[in-house]
């Protein structure tokens, strides 16, 4: 079987991801994406639940959604990537990876992957210099690449999506799958307000949630999105604000990518904190970004550790489906997996053990708190069967 696949959020789906899966959809045999739950790469709530969500990929193209696990979908970059390429690498078939790109070909990802892979002692140096220089931890990783590396088109690597296109090419590296990436071009930045035809991003649709100007996204979204968007944007500053005067600095420490002391400045910000907002915007500096101070803040929440995270990296876990079309239920047996269990349903789960249950849990956890902060109670370990 020749498996079109792709790593995703859908916070929330828009026409350029219609666009994605339907090329997907024309290049392979099926469709597969692994997208986060309810908590998403900057630490922030999704728009939507996780299975909402899930039935939007579906209704616009995709024909199996799993999640991604907790542990990897609040993370940095290279955490996220390499969680989710160690998913799909398991699956049964031929797979080609797609990614939307601002810039950079197949050829350009795959070079750089092969001379990134390995850091040598002038880059660790450079690395070092660039974080005591005050940038952010992705910039200054980016920079000592530059600095260090010889004969490559570095011009990728000023844009998001193509860093992270990046990290998906490494992953593939490190953890020696066969598997092939596909680039395609963007026409928005995945981190902008720009709108082009009916084109956006979806920092621009949640934005326009946020400032409550739904109605101006309406074009910009499949109608199924449309209806699903909520007037406001979940907010849990009670709960995190809470957990982080509840948390030690010791502890603090342990959560994953809260380095260099940051565990002490958020713990002095943290007292007389009105708002998660306000809290950020304290803590923000140029080396500090408000995603990664986001992403932390959240990952204390649902208590993932630095440790945690590197036992996920290395053990086996779980394919949890979320949505799968009607007509595709055949891919549950097809694509199934010895390595990393296929779950289904709560009697999958009782197959568990090790790390595996513990990223469970924590999935089943993380499902509960989204429940509590939205005020509607989704079942952990439903599925969705969709119709289209």
């Amino acid at each position: 079987m020749d498996l079109s696949v792709a790593v995703a959020e859908f916070n929330p789906l828009h026409n350029g991801h219609k666009l994605l899966l339907e090329r997907m959809k024309s290049c392979g045999d099926a469709a597969a994406v692994v997208m986060s739950g309810d908590f998403c790469q900057r630490g922030e709530a999704a728009v939507l639940d996780k299975y909402t969500r899930a039935k939007h990929a579906v209704l616009a193209g995709a024909d199996i959604v799993f999640e991604l696990p907790t542990v990897f979908s609040v993370a940095p970059a290279e955490i996220f990537a390499k969680g989710a390429i160690k998913l799909l690498s398991s699956l049964r078939g031929k797979k080609t990876l797609f990614f939307g790109t601002e810039t950079g070909e197949r050829s350009d990802f795959i070079d750089l992957a092969e001379v990134t892979s390995v850091e040598t002692k002038a880059f660790k140096e450079t690395l070092k210099n660039e974080l005591s220089a005050g940038h952010p931890y992705a910039l200054a990783r980016v920079n000592a690449i530059k600095a260090t590396t010889e004969n490559v088109d570095f011009g990728v690597l000023d844009n998001p999506n193509a860093v992270l296109g990046l990290e998906y090419a490494r992953a593939i590296k490190y953890f020696g799958s066969d598997m092939d990436i596909r680039p395609i071009k963007r026409d928005v930045r995945h981190d902008g307000d720009e709108i082009k035809g009916n084109i956006c991003s979806a920092l621009a649709v949640r934005k326009a949630v946020a400032d409550g100007q739904k109605k101006n996204v309406k074009k910009f979204v499949p109608q199924f999105v449309y209806d699903d968007l909520p007037p406001s944007l979940p907010r849990f500053d009670d709960i995190v604000l809470f957990k982080l005067l509840e948390t030690s600095a010791k502890r603090l420490k342990e959560i994953t990518d809260c380095t260099e002391g940051l565990e002490n400045r958020i713990k002095a910000f943290a007292v007389g904190a009105g708002s998660l907002n306000e809290l950020i915007d304290k803590l923000e500096t140029r080396r500090y970004t408000r995603a990664r101070l986001q992403r932390i803040i959240t990952a204390n929440m649902l208590g993932i550790t630095s440790a945690f995270t590197e036992k996920c990296l290395k053990g086996d876990l779980y394919l949890r489906v979320l949505a799968v079309a009607e007509e595709k239920k055949n891919l549950l047996s097809e694509l199934n997996c010895t390595k990393n269990k296929l779950v289904v349903r709560k009697s999958d789960t009782d197959k568990l053990s090790g790390v595996a249950l513990e990223s469970f849990e924590l999935d089943a956890f993380a499902n509960d708190v989204f429940g509590l902060i939205r005020g509607k109670k989704t079942n952990a370990y439903e599925v969705r069967i969709i119709s289209r």
